[in-house]
């Protein structure tokens, strides 16, 4: 609709819109704020990509999906609350949001896709619902100040690069019992001599400790259960 509009600063949507399509908003790089009704269902892929003015965004509940890329590149986005009926946070949703600090994933949340939060350079801490079983490839990558990370007892797969390049990184607790299939360069490029927390009793972790393929050892982390 306004799709390259880098000159727009502000608009108003009018509760009657259910839907914003895809790259509706895309590079409107002067929009600051807007108000997302409380009617609208869906967000398409692109629809707010390179929307680098905007400061803060809430997606309303009444939204159940949201496209790839959706938010990708605004890069003065500080905070984001998200939608309660969300299952999934897709592909490179808030990639590249480089001004990100805080973000709120609620607890409908079972699945982060591929690049979600890459790039959120100032993202110091992410609390990760219990409801997530899968964090997948990159959804971390480049977060250089994140400093430390809780993993849900329900996670059971941490996929590749996940944590690459968070060169801050230095406390990470899991809560599973038994350990989260990792895979190489998980943990990539993290701070070395970190302290990683499992249960007492817990399974599995004795691969992530290990000093091949990048893993926790490699970088002369401690485990402490309790």
């Amino acid at each position: 609709i306004f799709d390259g509009c880098s000159g727009l600063t502000s608009v108003t949507i009018p509760d009657s819109v259910t839907l914003i399509h895809n790259y509706s908003f895309r590079d409107c790089s002067s929009l600051t704020s807007i108000t997302i009704p409380n009617r609208v269902t869906s967000i398409g892929s692109n629809a707010f990509k390179g929307c680098s003015g905007l400061t803060s965004v809430t997606i309303p509940d009444s939204v159940t999906t949201i496209g790839y890329s959706a938010f990708e590149g605004c890069s003065g986005l500080t905070s984001v609350t998200i939608s309660n009926n969300i299952t999934t946070i897709v592909d490179t949703l808030f990639n590249g949001c480089s001004s990100l600090i805080s973000v709120t994933i609620p607890n409908s949340v079972t699945s982060i896709n591929q690049g979600a939060f890459g790039g959120c350079s100032s993202l110091t801490s992410i609390t990760i619902p219990d409801s997530v079983t899968i964090i997948n490839r990159d959804v971390f990558y480049e977060c250089s100040s994140l400093t430390s990370i809780t993993i849900p007892i329900r996670v059971t797969s941490i996929r590749q690069s996940v944590f690459y390049n968070c060169s801050a990184l230095e406390f990470i607790t899991c809560n599973a019992t038994t350990a989260p299939t990792i895979e190489p360069s998980t943990f990539q490029g993290i701070k070395a001599n970190g302290i990683l927390t499992v249960p007492t009793g817990s399974t599995g972790y004795n691969t992530w400790m290990g000093t091949g393929n990048y893993y926790l050892g490699k970088y002369s982390w401690t485990k402490v259960e309790q």
